[in-house]
């Protein structure tokens, strides 16, 4: 799914570019094979580990693909599931990006 995803991911970070901040978050694998991911998809927003599992806890995140969304005033909201980029770039101008 994370294949699927990466390209409307990356397209949804240069279209709201200065608007909205995208980071992804990869629970299993290695750095490794993290790095590859982002090179293989030429991800240009940033990309971190979460080896212990803190980050999708903090977020009530059970599975992927999942997407949190953090608005200034700190609250989020989580969806379980993948979007495509017409999905994703809608949530994001809903919640200011626009």
């Amino acid at each position: 799914t994370c294949n699927f995803e990466a390209p409307s991911v990356e397209a949804a970070n240069k279209k709201l570019a200065g608007k909205v901040l995208i980071f992804g978050v990869a629970w299993n694998g290695s750095e490794q094979s993290m790095q590859e991911f982002v090179a293989k998809h030429q991800l240009t927003f940033a990309n971190i580990k979460d080896n212990d599992g803190l980050v999708f806890a903090q977020f009530d995140v059970a599975y992927q693909p999942a997407w949190v969304f953090i608005q200034q005033d700190g609250t989020s909201e989580t969806n379980l599931g993948a979007m495509d980029e017409v999905t994703l770039t809608a949530m994001l101008e809903k919640l200011g990006g626009s």
